[in-house]
């Protein structure tokens, strides 16, 4: 008889082997963030700054870019490291995060070795007073002193007991934050007491190369959880968030400044001493030498809404001969107003006083828009208004049908009544919308009021502010944070009941044409 031997089906199935096209994903894609996010920053820090820097011109953009990039690249990496596997979520959702999560860990591995090289991050050299302190019931233990380091150099030794600061009490929690809030090379003078005899010595702040312990496991763990959420994050979320952060700034600035206006001083967004409306003594009170507001406000909004009549009542005229009348110097016209819009203003200040100069001698009009004068003000800020509102006013009228005014000229009504009665109510909510840009521009005007007003008589807001700040020893800066918000109701009223009207400048009169 012939055996016949059967294959055990174990034998049969292929042996499963580890997939590692996920780990080798991730890492390829945090490797690639990475390395792309240090090349900006190594153009910007070892290229373009010494480059600006031989040419004799003093900036900070590209130190803040590069610190601002070097404080995004870890999260980057993990995110990127975490959206590389989120495609194998389907086939396996263990093997996706576990590759997550060791992709994470070995790229926050070669991230903190380059922190390490380069002293950044946890290994940044810090401020210290290079002596080890420890917190006791007493007072703050010096437990040991670097040899030659500040402390050492000021006469500390271990064993010294501090208790304070001149003749104020410290505790280390508080000591460390003085520190860190201080220079290289401040002076902190600190009472101790040593063989129970007490004492003070000066000790001066000074940069030491510190590990943050801390902030490595906590930064890993970190690390950790920007993979594994990258996997799973919405993707619809993300612009959302980006916008919110990016306006991060703006809000906490507002917040602080509504918190500070109700506070006697702050510490941070944390209100110190209770809440106060002594800052808005302003609004019934006489400050040191600057009149009351309330005249101010009042020149401010004549200013303001003389500049919105004379802006929309040009713009709208200039913009519709501009799209619908062919005239010689039509196209020269639209390109010097391009210009125009494009010059800055400091450069004509000095010609622009010469002008006003010159206005102040002839009778009557000299008294309404001369030098010195609410309508002088504007009418010079309503000359560097007028090029970008005959533009928009223009792309409105050029989005309007012609069947329209054809149809009412052919009935015979006038150039003139087709344009106030035909053509103006199509294109409302342009009208609406520059007028609002333009109140908003004259009332928050700085630079031309402060340079064509002498006195009180045509003060504006932003110019008060000013002169308040300079005014005020030791300036109270709650207070201008009060009169800053107060500047600011009218800006926010006109967001919150226009902001459809603000949006639709930007439609080149779509809305209207519909």
């Amino acid at each position: 008889m012939t055996s016949v031997t059967t294959a055990s089906p174990a034998l049969e199935q292929p042996q499963s082997r580890l997939d590692l096209r996920p780990l080798a994903n991730a890492l390829r894609s945090g490797v690639i963030v990475a390395l792309s996010l240090a090349a900006l920053v190594a153009l910007l820090r070892l290229v373009l700054r010494p480059l600006i820097a031989s040419t004799g011109v003093e900036e900070n953009l590209t130190r803040v870019l590069s610190d601002v990039l070097l404080a995004f690249l870890p999260y980057l990496t993990y995110i990127a490291a975490g959206s590389a596997v989120r495609k194998f979520v389907r086939t396996s959702l263990i093997s996706a995060v576990a590759s997550a999560v060791v992709a994470a860990a070995v790229l926050y591995g070669g991230i903190t070795l380059a922190q390490s090289v380069l002293n950044l991050g946890a290994f940044a050299p810090a401020q210290s007073l290079e002596m080890e302190l420890v917190q006791t019931p007493d007072g703050i233990l010096v437990e040991s002193v670097t040899p030659d380091g500040a402390a050492d150099i000021a006469g500390f030794q271990p064993g010294d007991l501090i208790t304070g600061i001149r003749r104020d009490p410290i505790d280390l929690e508080g000591l460390n934050r003085l520190i860190s809030q201080s220079n290289v090379g401040d002076p902190i003078r600190l009472r101790f007491i040593r063989d129970g005899e007490e004492s003070q010595q000066t000790v001066r702040v000074t940069l030491a190369e510190t590990v943050n312990e801390q902030a490595i496991v906590t930064g890993f763990f970190i690390a950790l959880a920007f993979s594994v959420v990258a996997i799973f994050w919405p993707g619809k979320l993300t612009p959302y968030v980006l916008i919110i952060g990016s306006l991060l700034p703006l809000i906490v600035g507002y917040t602080w400044l509504i918190i500070a206006t109700f506070s006697y001083r702050t510490e941070g967004l944390k209100p110190i001493g209770g809440l106060t409306l002594d800052n808005w003594k302003f609004l019934t009170e006489r400050m040191e030498s600057i009149e009351s507001v309330w005249p101010i406000t009042l020149n401010t909004l004549a200013i303001a809404i003389f500049m919105t009549v004379l802006v929309l009542t040009v713009s709208s005229m200039a913009g519709y001969a501009l799209s619908r009348m062919n005239f010689p110097g039509r196209r020269t016209f639209l390109s010097f107003t391009l210009i125009l819009h494009g010059f800055p203003a400091v450069t004509l200040l000095i010609s622009i006083f010469f002008v006003l100069n010159f206005i102040s001698k002839i009778p009557v009009l000299g008294g309404i828009l001369g030098y010195n004068t609410p309508g002088g003000i504007a009418l010079v800020m309503v000359a560097f208004e007028l090029p970008l509102g005959i533009w928009l006013m223009k792309g409105f009228f050029d989005n309007i049908s012609w069947d329209m005014e054809r149809s009412a000229l052919i009935d015979g009504a006038s150039r003139w009544r087709t344009f106030w009665e035909i053509i103006l109510p199509q294109i409302r909510p342009g009208i609406l919308a520059l007028g609002i840009f333009a109140f908003i521009s004259g009332w928050n005007a700085y630079l031309i009021p402060r340079t064509y007003s002498i006195g009180t008589n045509t003060v504006t807001l932003s110019v008060f502010l000013k002169q308040f700040i300079d005014d005020t020893a030791p300036v109270n800066w709650n207070m201008v944070a009060a009169v800053g918000l107060f500047q600011l109701i009218p800006v926010f009223i006109f967001f919150v009941f226009a902001q459809e009207y603000l949006l639709n400048i930007y439609a080149g009169g779509m809305k209207g044409s519909n």
